[in-house]
């Protein structure tokens, strides 16, 4: 009974330590965003059906999805940064899949090397990737060279760009730019 307790215990901590962690961030986004002035205690009833909870709203994922395209709209015009994002592309999905199917091999074998805790984690974290990728690799009847569709998750809509437009709006510097973490204090401006 205390072999089952040490790893058991450990892994509790792994997942207090994630937690903690991921709480702090959406404090801190939080205190950056306009939000209702209000604070509402959590309903406990949520942990009872935490996975589905959990999931993206059908409209969030317009995000996942909307934002890797447009980000790869944005890298045609730098020969360097289309082919790393080619790359990347090729490598994460090559990954991606490898890591998968080891754990599947792993999870079928019964084997005594599974952390149910990283194996959890780690399948959500392929999942999201997933999403990015499988945004990328859609195709829409009548895009080409000179524009790109998508539907938007949770609507009859859709977007269409003009790609020479936004080639133009967009300019890449060879040069970084200061980023930071908003504040408070930004949002009364």
């Amino acid at each position: 009974m205390q072999k089952k307790q040490a790893p058991a215990r450990a892994q509790i901590e792994k997942l207090k330590a994630r937690v903690e962690m991921s709480l702090a961030v959406a404090n801190r986004l939080c205190e950056t965003t306009p939000t209702p002035q209000y604070a509402a205690a959590p309903d406990q009833g949520i942990l009872r059906n935490l996975l589905p909870e959990c999931e993206d709203s059908e409209f969030w994922q317009n995000f996942k999805k909307a934002a890797p395209i447009m980000f790869c709209l944005a890298a045609e015009e730098d020969q360097n940064l289309k082919i790393a994002r080619d790359m990347s592309f090729i490598e994460e999905l090559l990954k991606t899949k490898s890591i998968l199917t080891l754990l599947k091999q792993k999870i079928d074998e019964g084997s005594a090397e599974v952390d149910i805790m990283d194996y959890a984690i780690a399948t959500k974290m392929l999942e999201n990737k997933l999403a990015v990728l499988s945004a990328l690799n859609i195709s829409v009847e009548g895009d080409g060279e000179d524009k790109v569709s998508f539907n938007i998750f949770g609507s009859n809509k859709s977007i269409t760009i003009d790609k020479a437009k936004m080639r133009e709006a967009i300019t890449i510097q060879d040069a970084p730019v200061q980023e930071r973490q908003a504040n408070p204090e930004d949002n009364k401006q």
